[in-house]
């Protein structure tokens, strides 16, 4: 009779523990969940420079990673997506930029780039997330790793449909210097691809890159 209550007993226990892998597998830890807001909320922070609130972290079983929503504590109309990315140096990426490109939040610093490259192409001056835009990249522009991006992350464009070689490029250096002083003042961090091409993309081009944290990659 001992003997059969230690069995049910340890099989309660299997049981209870099948129960709670089969749980975490699915939906997480409540521990790790929190853990995990934590961690993002030090990272949205450190990142943008201003407060954000944390609305709903949920888990991912199929990629195993812990993703949340969230908007600036001044803003709650701005809601944009947090996630883990292994791939990215921070260990997450967000959709922050492209959620506030394209809100009358971004008229000012649209304007001021507008100031900066007046001669920008206005269609694809867009804030998308890398993984949306399914562009091809020549042989002679770095890939995402070498800048340090993922393609989770957004970035912005600058197309000028210009000859590098015809323009005065100790101007054009100086333009991309501002910009990038300019990101910074503002606390938005995120990868800019500026282009210079006469007729086609990929043909006889010119590109910079900013990094999100202002260094100038020319290829």
């Amino acid at each position: 009779m001992k003997a059969t209550k230690v069995i049910l007993w340890l099989l309660a226990v299997l049981i209870l523990f099948i129960c709670f892998y089969v749980y975490a597998s699915l939906f997480g830890t409540p521990w790790e969940k929190a853990a995990q807001e934590a961690n993002i909320q030090s990272y949205l922070t450190k990142k943008y420079r201003t407060d954000f609130v944390i609305m709903k972290t949920k888990y991912n079983h199929l990629s195993e990673t812990y993703q949340s929503y969230a908007f600036p504590k001044e803003n709650p109309d701005l809601l944009f997506s947090v996630e883990q990315d292994q791939d990215a140096y921070a260990g997450y990426s967000d959709t922050y930029p492209k959620v506030l490109w394209e809100s009358d939040g971004s008229s000012k610093m649209k304007a001021k780039i507008k100031q900066i490259f007046p001669n920008l192409d206005v269609p694809t001056f867009k804030a998308l997330r890398i993984v949306e835009r399914g562009e091809f990249y020549g042989p002679n522009i770095p890939t995402y790793e070498e800048v340090h991006a993922s393609q989770l992350g957004c970035s912005l464009t600058i197309n000028m449909k210009a000859n590098w070689e015809k323009m005065n490029m100790k101007v054009e250096k100086q333009k991309i210097h501002d910009l990038s002083s300019y990101l910074k003042e503002e606390h938005f961090p995120i990868l800019v691809e500026i282009r210079y091409f006469e007729k086609e993309m990929h043909l006889n081009e010119k590109v910079y890159f900013l990094t999100e944290d202002g260094k100038i990659v020319e290829k």
